[in-house]
């Protein structure tokens, strides 16, 4: 058991569905004598769902413990309409895990894994707070999409922004220098700083002080807005590599793969996961919803024609 890969992830009941693909994914590429210690942020997932991921994880390679976070705890955070309190989960990892667990390896509920976690895991953390990968919309804390204050903190220009969706995390540091405080308390105090949520306060805090890895391990959206590799920020063999060897993939834009409108090139991979669990029957519910839908519009159309139609005629008598 000491030799377990410990994944943890967070979830509320909205993306119970995303978490079962995401999950799925890990284990298809555990080997046989990989053990996972995989531990879930119950952000309110409800008992049906929490029990549909029971079974769809039933391995002897796997082994699911439920957290619980005190939501008393994490008020006045900022949400949107596609960031929840669920986010900011992520900064008490330290604190939700025993103590005799000093690394764990953090990924969002809207990832598919294509490589062994334990390729990942096996990597030094050395002295760092984390290892992670520069986001591809904002790589360095002076981007248009970085941190708007990092003159007034004093953080060098050239200091790379990480994104939060694909993380190790180094527990034993983190405890030891009361790194979670820290982030909430810069979440307070730089409110109107803030745009990333979570994201923006590690990076704040923990600015020059993780260390990046692979960018395979969270390939995101951003990587495909550029027409060429010539474009991008990478080399022509770290862009082929990124596109179209990805350890993991990231659906980190708003326009995730159950949503109508996504586009993603790899959007088929989510669903690949998504047929191989207990959801199966997902995207023919969807479909048979939008039918009920579409009738009680059209229903409702009729009815409010029909009802003017009545009062008309009321009226002439």
């Amino acid at each position: 058991m000491d030799k377990s890969i410990c994944l943890v992830c967070a979830a509320d009941d909205n993306f119970s569905m995303p978490l079962a693909a995401t999950t799925r994914s890990v284990v298809a590429h555990l080997t046989g004598k990989q053990h996972l210690a995989l531990y879930i942020i119950d952000g309110g997932i409800s008992r049906v769902n929490k029990n549909r991921i029971i079974q769809n994880l039933k391995s002897e390679q796997v082994s699911i413990t439920w957290l619980k976070v005190r939501k008393s705890n994490l008020k006045n955070l900022q949400t949107s309409s596609s960031i929840t309190v669920t986010a900011y989960y992520r900064i008490l990892i330290p604190e939700l895990l025993p103590a005799t667990i000093e690394k764990a390896i953090y990924i969002d509920s809207d990832v598919i894994v294509r490589n062994s976690l334990q390729e990942l895991w096996n990597i030094e953390i050395d002295d760092n707070y984390l290892l992670a990968i520069p986001d591809m919309g904002a790589p360095y804390v002076s981007s248009p999409r970085g941190l708007i204050n990092y003159k007034e903190l004093g953080i060098n220009p050239d200091c790379k922004y990480f994104n939060s969706g694909v993380l190790v995390m180094n527990l034993k540091k983190w405890r030891k220098e009361a790194t979670s405080q820290k982030i909430f308390e810069y979440l307070d105090k730089y409110k109107k700083y803030i745009r990333w949520h979570d994201q923006d306060a590690m990076n704040a805090i923990l600015a020059g002080q993780w260390k990046t890895i692979d960018s395979r391990w969270n390939q995101m959206p951003y990587l495909f807005k550029y027409p060429s590799w010539q474009d991008s920020p990478f080399s022509e063999e770290e862009y082929n590599k990124l596109v179209h060897h990805p350890f993991i993939i990231h659906f980190s834009s708003r326009d995730k793969p159950w949503h109508d409108n996504c586009n993603h090139p790899e959007k088929h991979l989510f669903f690949e996961y998504l047929d191989s669990t207990i959801w199966s029957n997902w995207r023919e519910e969807q479909v048979a919803k939008k039918q009920r839908q579409q009738k009680m519009a059209v229903f409702k159309k009729v009815y409010i024609a029909f009802k003017q139609r009545i009062k008309s005629l009321l009226r002439k008598i």
